[in-house]
């Protein structure tokens, strides 16, 4: 009876465990969206991904944890702001980048700027 407890405290840790070390690993973009307008539409493109960031309120952001598989390439970015389109790319990621964080920041003057 013992062993039974031990073994049904055990599985959900372990279940627990798991899940927050998935998205330990897993890299992601963040778009901070620090301007006075609502972003309609963000889209960030990689190299073997498209994540659809949808819209972003002012002074809010938005996380999407993607594929460690990528080719190399650059974050190209495509925000729609108060009915014009801003498009770049920044950065650089590559093949298996084990908890990487990347963070692509709209300022009050609309401008972009990325970091990790």
């Amino acid at each position: 009876m013992n062993q039974l407890i031990k073994i049904t405290v055990a599985i959900p840790f372990i279940a627990i465990a798991f899940y927050h070390l998935y998205f330990f690993i897993k890299p992601s973009v963040t778009v901070i969206n620090e301007s006075d307008n609502a972003i309609t539409e963000a889209i960030v493109r990689l190299p073997e991904s498209r994540l659809n960031f949808g819209s972003i309120g002012r002074k809010q952001e938005n996380t999407i944890y993607h594929s460690l598989s990528q080719n190399d390439g650059s974050y190209n970015y495509s925000f729609k702001i108060d009915g014009k389109t801003i498009t770049g790319s920044c950065g650089y990621l590559t093949n298996n980048e084990f908890n990487k964080r990347f963070m692509i920041t709209v300022s009050k003057r609309n401008r972009i700027s990325c970091s990790q």
